[in-house]
């Protein structure tokens, strides 16, 4: 599973913005798109992300203008992979820089393709290992004295 190549995976096309948005309507997209952050572009040109995490922090807790343009609050020249990487090396990069998403670029490019989530980790994990994930009791020191379900 590891070794498999992100381009394998289904992806999602990123939810996308330009440079210069209000923070207000990034937030609007988020909440569209039921994401996790969304990438911002120049044109085709990934230029920095933003995630749930980047709002709560720098523009809910601080309680900010919402006029404000989205390049104040995003994380500029983010980290990418392109479709080539495996998904051990976009796991390995998330548990060491503590990220929750990676954006997927073009080949040799910096347009957006995708962007590689938790998510897509945790599903993989369910569809790999079903009869293991699906059979975990709801709290790891509780035994099921009873399979639950039909």
């Amino acid at each position: 599973m590891l070794t498999e190549k992100i381009g394998t995976l289904d992806r999602t096309p990123p939810v996308v913005v330009e440079s210069g948005t209000s923070i207000g309507a990034v937030v609007e997209e988020i909440e569209r798109g039921a994401v996790g952050c969304v990438v911002v572009c120049q044109g085709p040109e990934l230029i920095g992300i933003l995630t749930e995490r980047d709002v709560l922090v720098k523009v809910v807790a601080r309680d900010v203008d919402y006029a404000r343009p989205v390049d104040e609050f995003m994380t500029p020249n983010p980290i990418t992979l392109p479709l080539s990487a495996t998904i051990g090396e976009a796991v390995n990069i998330m548990i060491e820089r503590e990220f929750r998403h990676i954006p997927i670029t073009e080949e040799g490019g910096e347009r957006p393709l995708a962007v590689f989530s938790i998510k897509d980790v945790i599903d993989l994990l369910a569809q790999s290992f079903p009869t293991h994930v699906l059979n975990l009791p709801p709290r790891p020191h509780q035994q099921m004295s009873t399979r639950e379900g039909a």
